[in-house]
């Protein structure tokens, strides 16, 4: 704002760039306050809903919206059907939305989602191609404002796992992550599994 009420004005080149710079600042600002709201709200222990939720209908949908993020990536799902869990169904698809967004930002090639039930727990992995984190890392991708050496310069502040976490297990469930240089990453989330809703009639 400083270089755009300066005296003689900027030139009209400058002018736009300074404009174009300004929305994508404001836009990392609002992105950064709604990640630090999400924490806070987590520390406050905010009652999250327990309600049956249909994995493959919250997976399907968190899907396409990731979608909008790189048309050019290609997001595979293999769910098993009728697969029911009892949360939140927009926390869980906020931890989606960020695994799948943190997928596309740090890998290249296809992401696989997949769900299955595995003795009374459903699963939920998010698997990449990317480069795999270094095992020195690895430890430390759910601290908070944590970035390792490979994705210091990138998109991101380093939030995107610590509310994952936070949410996941704020719905009594568990957030894990396996990796291999050259290799990819693949997130885990386990919740317990409850009985599909019955049908009346």
């Amino acid at each position: 704002l400083d270089l755009l009420g300066r005296t003689p004005p900027a030139p009209r080149e400058e002018q736009a760039d300074i404009l174009a710079d300004m929305v994508s600042e404001s836009d990392r600002m609002i992105r950064l306050v709604n990640e630090l709201l999400s924490l806070a709200r987590a520390d406050a222990g905010r009652r999250l809903s327990r309600e049956p939720l249909a994995i493959r209908s919250v997976l399907e949908e968190s899907i396409r919206q990731a979608r909008h993020l790189d048309r050019n990536r290609q997001i595979t799902l293999h769910v098993a059907p009728d697969i029911t869990t009892v949360g939140d169904q927009d926390a869980l698809k906020q931890v989606l939305l960020a695994l799948l967004d943190n997928a596309l930002k740090h890998s290249a090639g296809e992401i696989h989602v997949q769900a299955h039930c595995n003795a009374a727990q459903v699963e939920i992995r998010v698997k990449d191609h990317g480069p795999g984190i270094p095992p020195d890392d690895l430890g430390h991708v759910f601290d908070r404002f944590y970035r390792g050496d490979g994705s210091s310069s990138g998109p991101g502040f380093g939030l995107g796992l610590p509310i994952a976490k936070a949410l996941t297990e704020g719905m009594g469930g568990t957030i894990g992550i396996e990796s291999e240089l050259g290799g990819g990453s693949t997130v885990t989330l386990r919740f317990p599994a409850s009985p599909p809703p019955s049908v009346d009639g």
